[in-house]
């Protein structure tokens, strides 16, 4: 009976975190926001920046996200860069390698409209034999690995001005399910759907802005995710702020700039995931960015 059990928790855990495509799932969306659209690219200038988030702290083998993003400066209207994520959850890896392409168009006023395509692949390798077991009898309806290798293909557009942004994307509408041989660790998914918009405006108190923002996870078949926030600015050298999450989460924020095209944030959130009697769990997130 406990065998049993084991192994039904075991496969219900591996589902759970295994299926799907590579999901970003950071605190700070606006300063990552190529991760899940590509059009971002160029619109800030040419940059490069580096983020990892830990969940679930003082859990052993919690949910783990890094990324790496490169963006170019924009040549005749056309920008280029690079984006690698990585997530790792207990023995399940998931990786995401793209080249992102925006192109910029002028609205006028001082307002640009940029297009992008993110085109890549993604992989997963699920370590089986990475379970403690209780037993060592073979299971036939446990495979000891899984590793697939699928196409990533995607689109986005980012509308910006001075005061405002508007982000809408899909950073894959391709179903992993259709291009490996066994979808049982990639799963069958619809595309989502990243919605993101900020302002800023000048509060007329020691030289700060207020940079509200709200953002949407849209899940078929799944429960959306809602993102709403705030920072305030100082003189262009300190931000902090917080925000919640409908998962159950609120976050807090610092982010330093400095001269030298530097800039650094961390990030903490804590709460008890919606739907979820778990204890309170947190996590942080790390942010490091240089403008050329």
């Amino acid at each position: 009976m406990k065998k049993n059990i084991f192994f039904l928790i075991s496969t219900l855990f591996i589902s759970v975190f295994s299926k799907g495509q590579v999901k970003e799932n950071m605190l700070m969306e606006r300063f990552n926001m190529n991760a899940f659209n590509p059009a971002y690219v160029g619109s800030d200038g040419r940059e490069v920046s580096f983020t990892t988030r830990s969940s679930w702290k003082g859990v052993k083998d919690a949910p783990k996200t890094n990324y790496f993003y490169y963006g170019g400066n924009p040549k005749k209207n056309l920008s280029l860069g690079i984006s690698v994520l990585s997530n790792k959850v207990y023995i399940d890896r998931r990786n995401q390698y793209t080249a992102d392409a925006s192109y910029k168009l002028e609205m006028g006023g001082g307002t640009k409209l940029f297009l992008g395509v993110k085109a890549g692949a993604g992989s997963n390798n699920t370590d089986i034999d990475g379970l403690k077991r209780i037993t060592n009898e073979p299971n036939a309806s446990i495979a000891a690995t899984s590793n697939s290798i699928f196409p990533i293909f995607g689109f986005g557009t980012l509308l910006k001005s001075e005061k405002f942004y508007v982000s809408a994307s899909i950073p894959n509408f391709l179903n992993p399910g259709k291009f490996v041989k066994d979808d049982s660790f990639v799963g069958s998914e619809k595309p989502n759907t990243y919605l993101l918009a900020g302002t800023s405006f000048n509060t007329g108190i020691f030289n700060s802005k207020l940079n509200p923002f709200v953002s949407a996870k849209l899940i078929p078949d799944g429960e959306n995710q809602t993102h709403i926030g705030a920072t305030i600015g100082f003189g262009d050298i300190i931000e902090i702020g917080t925000g919640y999450k409908s998962t159950g989460y609120t976050n807090a924020l610092l982010i330093i700039k400095t001269k030298f095209g530097v800039t650094f944030a961390f990030a903490y959130d804590y709460g008890i995931p919606s739907g979820s009697s778990a204890v309170t769990k947190s996590g942080n997130e790390f942010f490091l960015k240089y403008k050329f």
